[in-house]
């Protein structure tokens, strides 16, 4: 019995598991290009580090110093991607206009905030039963999704933010034609569906371990496009993210 355990364990940590690569995107708003973005994930043996920090570039970088500093910890479980820590930290020419943390428990459906500059008071919110992601690591909850569930078409994920816990709906739609540097490729297409304050597309490629290689974004009036210029699958031995 222990060494059939011990065999299913092995199969669910290695057939699943993600590569350790960097994955670097040019950030648009509303058309114009302001800023590179670069997504590393690092394998910890048990569990994954994944990080994303962006920047301003270009003339953006003249008018405004802004910058994005991400990280989500996580594992994977028979039902996917589970996250445990989240960070996030963004600053306006060196002052902080948002920090949030969260340790998530999925195994007890909650998640507690730390103390923060923008988050003064500790709050415990209660999730349902299941899986928790991050903003961060539900790309990569689609990801293994996409990859491992091929006959499923519509997704569902708890997300954790730090400022709430919402349930969020995505619909995949096989062979999308998107390209990158000037090749055509078939992509996936996923929509993030029932929702009227916030709209998302994405376009996730085999080739690429089903990461996004174009993600679109509507908040508002602002019009956001990411959009991947180059990916290396790599042991990543320096961290990117600092709090």
């Amino acid at each position: 019995m222990r060494l059939i355990t011990s065999i299913l364990f092995f199969y669910i940590n290695t057939a699943f598991a993600f590569e350790p690569h960097t994955a670097n995107y040019q950030l648009s708003i509303n058309g114009i290009k302001i800023a590179e973005e670069v997504r590393t994930l690092h394998d910890l043996g048990d569990q994954y580090f994944y990080t994303a920090n962006a920047k301003t570039s270009g003339m953006a970088a003249l008018i405004k110093d802004y910058t994005i500093s991400a990280s989500s910890t996580f594992s994977i479980n028979k039902e996917g991607v589970d996250s445990h820590n989240y960070q996030i930290l963004e600053q306006e020419d060196k002052q902080v206009s948002e920090n949030y943390m969260i340790d998530i428990a999925s195994k007890n459906n909650t998640v507690m905030s730390g103390l923060t500059k923008t988050q003064p008071n500790v709050v415990t919110w209660k999730a349902r039963k299941g899986n928790i992601v991050d903003p961060l690591s539900l790309f990569l909850a689609l990801s293994y999704d996409l990859k491992n569930k091929p006959e499923q078409s519509k997704f569902s994920y708890q997300v954790a933010d730090g400022k709430s816990i919402e349930q969020q709906y995505y619909k995949k739609t096989e062979n999308q034609v998107v390209k990158i540097n000037s090749q055509a490729f078939n992509a996936i297409k996923v929509d993030r569906i029932n929702s009227e304050n916030n709209n998302m597309q994405a376009y996730f490629l085999s080739g690429y371990q089903y990461l996004p290689v174009t993600i679109k974004m509507t908040k508002g009036s602002k019009k956001y496009l990411y959009q991947i210029k180059d990916f290396e699958i790599s042991e990543v031995k320096k961290l990117q993210v600092s709090f």
